[in-house]
């Protein structure tokens, strides 16, 4: 698909006015960093995720409709423009949610987004979900609703313009590079990326695994940002040259972050069932216990 340079130049002009992106990876690159995660698993948690792969992974865009749903809460928690708090490394940004409001007010912490804290929320809900396994009839479907949530928000915080003011270019006149990393290479390019997810590690902070995450992100906004000015050289149309140039140089950038979400994802699933006690999760329904007999 060809879309006009100076069309999207035009747009800077509205960027004040228009919503922040909030799809990191798009739909397509959300369902494939969980479908690949779920493989990631341990063995004692594998043939669950594995029986109920479908429902996992098309709920792990459920966040992103949110957003469309209404839900006006919903938009800041997919991302953290690290940068408002001062520059790198980041000393002045709190890592805990009410300093952060106590030093900067809710509103600032609010407009700069809070996904460290919604998926530390959710992880809590995940690993209180596992505690209830062998008592609570319903906490198998809470397994399954906050794992798939959980695996959005920490791919989300892998999405380098996911941690940064300049989240859509348009600060550097490059409007639209969120969507065009995030989703449209993917998209064009899927059967060609090689993704090498690590082994599973060990999360002792939820929250503190998620800035670490997120630092990582923003320190790739730069380059991206150079590729798309580079690929962009001599061209008056966002067409598959320009594509072609940008996949060549920030493609091992997407490889690198979609595997390494690929193993966050299962790595915090897997320290929330740990956490929990490791209960049993087998892959059937536990039997009913039948109805007492009235007489």
């Amino acid at each position: 698909m060809r879309k006009m340079i100076a069309f999207a130049l035009l747009a800077l002009a509205l960027a004040s006015v228009q919503a922040k992106p909030v799809s990191a990876w798009g739909f397509n690159g959300h369902k494939f960093i969980t479908e690949r995660a779920i493989d990631l698993l341990p063995p004692e948690l594998r043939p669950f995720f594995q029986k109920f792969r479908v429902t996992i992974v098309e709920h792990s865009i459920d966040p992103d409709t949110y957003r469309t749903m209404g839900f006006t809460e919903e938009p800041p928690r997919h991302f953290l423009d690290m940068d408002a708090y001062g520059p790198f490394p980041f000393a002045e940004l709190p890592r805990d949610y009410k300093q952060a409001v106590e030093k900067r007010g809710a509103d600032f912490v609010s407009k700069n987004g809070t996904v460290p804290w919604r998926a530390e929320e959710i992880y809590g809900q995940l690993r209180d979900a596992f505690k209830q396994l062998p008592t609570a009839p319903y906490a198998r479907d809470n397994v399954k609703l906050f794992s798939s949530v959980l695996s959005h928000y920490v791919a989300d915080s892998h999405q380098p313009f996911h941690a940064a003011v300049n989240y859509d270019g348009q600060m550097t006149n490059q409007q639209g590079i969120h969507s065009r990393f995030e989703t449209e290479l993917f998209d064009r390019y899927q059967d060609k990326l090689r993704f090498t997810p690590g082994p599973l590690a060990p999360i002792p902070n939820a929250r503190e695994f998620l800035f670490t995450t997120l630092t990582d992100s923003f320190q790739l906004v730069e380059p991206i940002l150079v590729a798309d000015r580079e690929a962009v050289k001599g061209r008056t149309e966002y067409d598959d040259a320009y594509f072609g140039v940008l996949f060549e140089k920030t493609g091992p950038i997407m490889e690198r972050r979609m595997s390494s979400a690929m193993s966050a994802v299962a790595s915090m699933i897997t320290a929330a069932w740990t956490e929990a006690g490791k209960p049993a999760l087998p892959a059937e329904n536990p039997p009913r216990v039948p109805r007492p007999i009235r007489r």
